[in-house]
């Protein structure tokens, strides 16, 4: 990645509040793209930033890709909700117009959504961090 693109890249995310983090899951993990991405932020960008996991599979659903981005995120000292969600067989799981067809998955898929909103505001308020 060129360097302004990187500086860009760091910015967006350190001045987000929160991020929802997707990722296809690709040999039991996260994307390669994404991971290199994650790898151009640290502490400066991520620490008590709080972030949202999903995921897409072409088979059963599955948390293996969630779980190598909650270590990263992690590493870094971001807040990741414990909610997450797994989109399986994700070439079947959407209707023509774009929404998830199964509408459980649906709501978790937007309390992801949600929950990094609610989170977010609470830690820019000043509640929720635990003290040190």
């Amino acid at each position: 990645m060129h360097a302004a693109n990187s500086d860009h890249w760091k910015r967006i995310v350190g001045e987000a509040d929160g991020l929802i983090l997707c990722t296809p899951e690709y040999h039991g993990s996260c994307s390669g793209v994404l991971k290199n991405a994650l790898d151009l932020v640290g502490f400066d960008e991520m620490e008590d930033k709080v972030v949202g996991l999903l995921s897409v599979l072409g088979g059963g659903g599955n948390a293996n890709a969630l779980n190598h981005m909650r270590i990263v995120c992690r590493w870094v000292h971001a807040w990741v909700i414990p909610h997450q969600a797994a989109v399986g067989s994700a070439y079947d799981a959407f209707d023509a117009g774009g929404s998830l067809k199964d509408e459980k998955l649906r709501r978790r898929v937007q309390r992801v959504g949600t929950d990094v909103v609610k989170y977010a505001r609470l830690l820019r308020q000043g509640a929720g961090l635990p003290e040190e």
